[in-house]
């Protein structure tokens, strides 16, 4: 019988490659190589929401307003001076005028005893009642509509403005009168108040038009 023959010395020995040599002297069997773990997986990207639908903007209703607030004129000072010496020549005038009727009702009594005695006068003297009546009255009215007129002016009205002008002229033309119809002292010198004041309204209402004009805008 013949021997095989040795492999030759050149030749590598296909095992090696694959199963690694087992320890000498040791007996054990070899561990089998684990795999490389595998690689975890990228993180999930964000659920990409729809942005909520715009908002249609809330249009307010366009009005101008009166006058800005930050820019409202305050009342000058000529306005305030102008109302007050309306109220108080109105209040004046219906003192005044309260005076005349409680002569017209004086005169009216004495008229009727004179009527008594002598019916000529007392008729005379019951028309010139009559005529202090009337023209009391008139001071009445005048006297109630500047005070009304003067209280508006002070509140930015414009018809108290144009009424305080008009009944200022004719007090002042009043006052005129009685500068030039002579008299005592005292006449002159409260027709001259009179005159004095009625002209300082005329100025004041009539150079401020601008400020009743914006409280009424």
């Amino acid at each position: 019988m013949t021997d095989s023959a040795p492999p030759p010395p050149n030749e590598p020995d296909a095992t090696r490659d694959t199963v690694p040599d087992a320890a000498p002297d040791s007996g054990a069997t070899p561990k089998p190589i684990s795999p490389p773990p595998a690689a975890a997986p990228p993180p999930a990207a964000p659920a990409q929401t729809a942005p909520p639908p715009p908002v249609p903007p809330q249009y307010a209703p366009q009005y101008a307003p009166p006058y800005p607030a930050a820019t409202r004129l305050t009342r000058p000072g000529m306005v305030t001076g102008a109302g007050i010496t309306m109220i108080v020549l109105g209040a004046l005038i219906v003192l005044l005028g309260l005076f005349f009727l409680v002569a017209a009702a004086f005169v009216g009594g004495a008229a009727n005893s004179i009527n008594v005695q002598t019916p000529g006068i007392g008729g005379m003297a019951g028309a010139v009642a009559g005529v202090i009546i009337v023209f009391a009255a008139i001071l009445l009215a005048i006297g109630v509509l500047d005070i009304v007129a003067g209280a508006n002016v002070l509140g930015g009205r414009s018809w108290a403005r144009i009424t305080g002008i008009v009944v200022a002229v004719i007090l002042g033309l009043f006052g005129l009168a009685s500068l030039g119809g002579g008299g005592s002292n005292n006449g002159g010198i409260i027709g001259l108040i009179i005159l004095a004041a009625n002209v300082f309204i005329v100025f004041a209402l009539a150079t401020t038009g601008g400020w009743f004009a914006s409280r009424n805008a």
